[in-house]
């Protein structure tokens, strides 16, 4: 997903350009966090809302309500707020069914691995013993062609 710019009209001063910057940085880790956790955002119920951003960018939710943010940044955050909400679950039953379903998803993952390490072990086992037996037969090789 792509964060678009959050621009205003007239030239910011230097605390709206930091609000700003916090509240990028603030969207690009929730989008990180949500693709780390294979599409559930790990806070917040899984719930990613209005309040939830401006919390991670430690922006006061009143901020977006002033002349200078009501129309441009706050437009801009509802919209990309719709774009990554039509991708999560809504409710915590929601969120539960889908972490659950992860869960059992990765278990199986685990269960697979598992079975697949036994059955690398099982054929270095056998290389090993195999490696025994050929270097034991170099060694009686070498001996009868007088090499040791």
């Amino acid at each position: 997903m792509t964060i678009t710019p959050i621009t205003l009209a007239a030239k910011p001063n230097a605390r709206t350009e930091a609000a700003l910057d916090r509240l990028h940085k603030a969207m690009r880790d929730i989008e990180a966090e949500i693709a780390a956790h294979q599409g559930v955002y790990p806070f917040n119920h899984g719930r990613v809302t209005q309040s939830e951003l401006c919390r991670r960018a430690d922006v006061k939710k009143a901020t977006l309500q002033n002349p200078v943010h009501k129309d441009t940044t706050r437009v801009d955050i509802m919209l990309w707020l719709d774009q990554l909400n039509a991708q999560l679950a809504q409710t915590r039953d929601g969120t539960r069914e889908r972490v659950t379903e992860l869960a059992d998803s990765l278990a199986a993952q685990v269960q697979s691995l598992s079975l697949s390490l036994q059955a690398a072990q099982q054929r270095l086992v056998a290389a090993e013993q195999q490696i025994a037996q050929l270097e034991a037969e170099n060694a009686g090789l070498r001996k009868q062609l007088g090499f040791i």
